[in-house]
């Protein structure tokens, strides 16, 4: 059976992905490798916003105390940067292939389950249920509303 599917654009390295409603959990990155990425960029931003506040540094300065008070050094030496004319690079900011259409067929890019033509630009809304006649209303007893302030 074909599922419906959700075509969106990874917010991290901005290629396109096709995602069956099955696996589609309100996904916006195209894979593990950039949301891994993004969650490292996250908890790096997240320390540099702790190391500029007041607490943040009396407590890095006290962990550095802790750290010397064993004989071990604070500083290191940093790796040498690659010239800017080095022929190979030890990055690589290409994108997975993640939209996969095979004889003209289009399939999940996590599951890859057939999917149909359609394709969505929107997460599925799930619609709960009106509050309505089955709603149970609770009512306090009467000793209890008397003692209630």
């Amino acid at each position: 059976m074909e599922n419906t599917s959700r075509l969106y654009n990874c917010v991290r390295c901005h290629c396109q992905v096709t995602i069956c409603s099955h696996c589609d959990r309100g996904n916006i990155y195209c894979g593990k490798r950039c949301a891994l990425a993004a969650r490292g960029e996250s908890l790096r931003a997240a320390g540099k916003r702790y190391q500029s506040a007041r607490r943040g540094r009396f407590k890095h300065a006290e962990r550095q105390r802790r750290y010397r008070s064993q004989g071990k050094k604070v500083t290191h030496q940093g790796s040498a940067e690659p010239p800017a004319n080095d022929s190979l690079s030890t990055r690589s900011e290409i994108p997975e292939s993640v939209v996969v259409i095979e004889d003209g067929a289009i399939y999940c890019h996590f599951c890859g389950r057939l999917c149909r033509d359609f394709l969505r630009l929107d997460y599925l809304h799930t619609t709960t249920t009106p509050l309505g006649s089955d709603r149970k209303i609770i009512h306090w007893p009467s000793k209890l509303r008397a003692q209630a302030p």
